[in-house]
């Protein structure tokens, strides 16, 4: 026998001891990755459809290829406005993950029923003071904080003094979908953001072309898809609490539960009185994901940092760099789904105290997400004019530029897959302070110091792509100190 099946021997061993229940009994730890990820990477896909429609849509409002470059770039930006806005339902969600899976893995379905109903409330709380921390620093952000055109200006001004309020419903949307992950449940979620995306295009694309609006089209068609989204995922836990009522009778949910075999697990369904604010368990949800709220928020300000000297550029470099991330969120389609499985079945395997199969979890799915995320980087590497093209067909400034950066690509796919896996796995399991730590430290040193040093010095040879290969930089010096730190094991003894 090979070392490598004394390996999996000794995996199957462990699975047969750390039986999770549900669609995943029985399965094989790379069946259980795919089982989880298939959803999410479906669910990614048609976000990808999404976001790109409304940006083949904004540079589509003009010929002009200087307009287009207005358009791209006032729209881009927009993006890391609301990015500060989701940083309170980012937490809410992370928590909701890394507490409903921990007590799914343990088989305390009741708490974890309990959790993602206080998940729910807590999440639409986000999402009040979410629209309206977007609503009142938007101008502030793209006026005065970015040196970008006026048109530009304009351009993002308009969307965001309507779009700033689709906080208010996907704060309970990300909530929930959050939870219903953590309990395994993937296919639900996909089937709730397929709902919201694809409203989405068709309302944008009915309020443009049709209506004649401009990007407040785009904005309400973001808006109201979210809201019909809510509706529709509010009604199926509506739909689960009948049925778990009509099917437990008087019994509590975990004795119900124990009564169908090892291998059930009930499906998360609403319960108004659990909804009610327990101060306690919000809490609870929140201490697992305020470090992620603070290391996201503290990422945002290196990100407008950044953003703010790629706006001295020019209009056509804020552009290509929003395209850029465009195409390279083609490649973190799978590698997010992975993720996704990732963080739930770690969170699991800890709850059902089997740290070796969580430790296994986290090296398959780096694997998977490099091989992956690395063949989509040669692939932007041979054929980068053909993605670029999509969005700046009639723009020769935005193709010069953006090319060359999609070709970078090749060296930071493979860094930002295995460090992207570590992150999401490592959450799951509510190691989210020491993240944070790794992620300020990095990014500080390297899109901070290392930026500004070069900004002061040789400001003459900055240049978007020298920002990317310098991205890349932190990536891979990112992820080699989170190795270090995923092999030391402290995250496996987190309480949550």
């Amino acid at each position: 026998m090979s070392i490598g099946d004394g390996r999996e021997g000794k995996i199957r061993a462990a699975l047969a001891k750390g039986q999770l229940g549900g669609k995943l009994a029985g399965l094989s730890l790379p069946r259980q990755i795919i089982t989880i990820a298939l959803w999410p990477l479906l669910e990614q896909i048609m976000s990808f459809i999404c976001a790109s429609t409304s940006l083949i849509l904004a540079t589509g409002m003009s010929d002009d290829g200087v307009v287009k470059e207005h358009l791209a770039s006032g729209i881009g930006v927009t993006g890391y406005v609301m990015w500060l806005g989701f940083l309170m339902q980012g937490a809410v969600g992370m928590g909701a993950t890394a507490i409903v899976s921990r007590m799914t893995g343990a088989r305390r379905f009741g708490d974890a029923n309990y959790a993602a109903n206080q998940a729910a409330t807590l999440g639409l709380l986000a999402g009040l003071l979410s629209a309206g921390l977007m609503y009142v620093t938007a101008d502030f952000l793209v006026m005065h904080l970015l040196d970008l055109s006026e048109y530009a200006q304009e351009v993002a001004l308009r969307f965001m003094n309507t779009g700033c309020w689709v906080a208010v419903f996907s704060g309970i949307v990300f909530a929930v979908n959050a939870a219903l992950r953590g309990s395994g449940d993937t296919r639900t979620p996909f089937f709730i953001m397929l709902a919201v995306d694809g409203l989405n295009i068709v309302f944008s694309i009915f309020l443009v072309h049709v209506m004649g609006m401009f990007v407040e089209g785009l904005a309400w068609g973001m808006v109201l898809s979210m809201a019909v989204s809510a509706l529709i995922l509010t009604a199926i836990l509506m739909r689960n609490s009948l049925r778990m009522r009509r099917e437990m009778g008087n019994r509590p949910l975990d004795e119900y539960a124990a009564l169908q075999g090892r291998s059930y697990v009930p499906p998360l369904f609403l319960r108004l009185r659990d909804m009610i604010p327990d101060h306690g368990m919000m809490a609870r949800i929140l201490n697992i994901g305020w470090s992620q709220a603070v290391e996201v928020g503290g990422i945002w300000v290196i990100q407008m940092y950044v953003l703010h000297i790629i706006s001295r550029l020019g209009d056509a470099a804020v552009g290509a760099h929003t395209i850029a991330i465009r195409i390279e969120s083609l490649s973190f389609l799978p590698g997010f789904a992975i993720g996704v499985a990732g963080a739930a079945l770690v969170g699991q395997y800890l709850g059902s105290r089997s740290a070796r199969l969580a430790l296994e979890t986290i090296h398959k799915c780096i694997l998977y997400s490099v091989m992956f995320m690395g063949a989509m980087g040669v692939i932007f590497f041979l054929f980068p004019e053909f993605f670029v093209y999509i969005f700046a067909s009639d723009s020769p400034g935005l193709m010069a530029v953006a090319v060359p950066v999609v070709r970078v690509f090749l060296i930071a796919e493979p860094f930002y897959a295995a460090m992207l896996m570590i992150k999401m796995c490592l959450r799951g399991a509510g190691y989210t302070k020491k993240v944070m730590y790794v992620s300020y430290g990095c990014m500080g040193f390297f899109r901070v110091g290392c930026l500004l040093i070069w900004d002061t010095l040789w400001p003459e040879s900055l240049s978007l792509v020298g920002l990317w290969l310098l991205f890349s930089v932190d990536m891979a010096v990112e992820f080699a100190i989170l190795l270090r730190m995923l092999h030391g094991l402290s995250w496996v003894r987190k309480q949550v």
